[in-house]
């Protein structure tokens, strides 16, 4: 069997990060994934999948896990249910890799319209 998936996308938001003890650490963000294709109000849909990291380096949190950078990311996608008043299902990607890239928001159309 095989789980592996890889996303490119911008984070909403700046990763929340929390640590248990001097060795654990668990990132967790939001990345905004554009579909492919254009629907019929001429919009490209967006979808948005939580992401779960352990153990990433403090440095490379602060720096690449801030609101509106464009990250690739691989992992595999798990999925759970929990019960609060009625039965909810979540599907996260646990991330194995985090690929920061050199765009800023809005470099990559000014890069594209020069």
């Amino acid at each position: 069997m095989l789980n592996k998936s890889i996303l490119m996308g911008r984070l909403t938001a700046d990763a929340e990060t929390k640590t248990f003890d001097e060795k654990k650490r668990v990132s967790n963000f939001t990345l905004a994934v554009d579909r492919d294709y254009l629907d019929s109000e001429n919009i490209r849909p967006t979808d948005f999948i939580h992401i779960v990291a352990w153990n990433l380096p403090e440095k490379f949190i602060t720096k690449y896990l801030k609101q509106g950078e464009l990250v690739s990311v691989e992992g595999r996608l798990q999925s759970r249910k929990y019960e609060k008043e009625e039965v909810h299902y979540v599907t996260e990607l646990f991330a194995d890799n985090i690929y920061p890239t050199n765009f800023k928001k809005g470099e990559q159309t000014q890069q594209q319209t020069e």
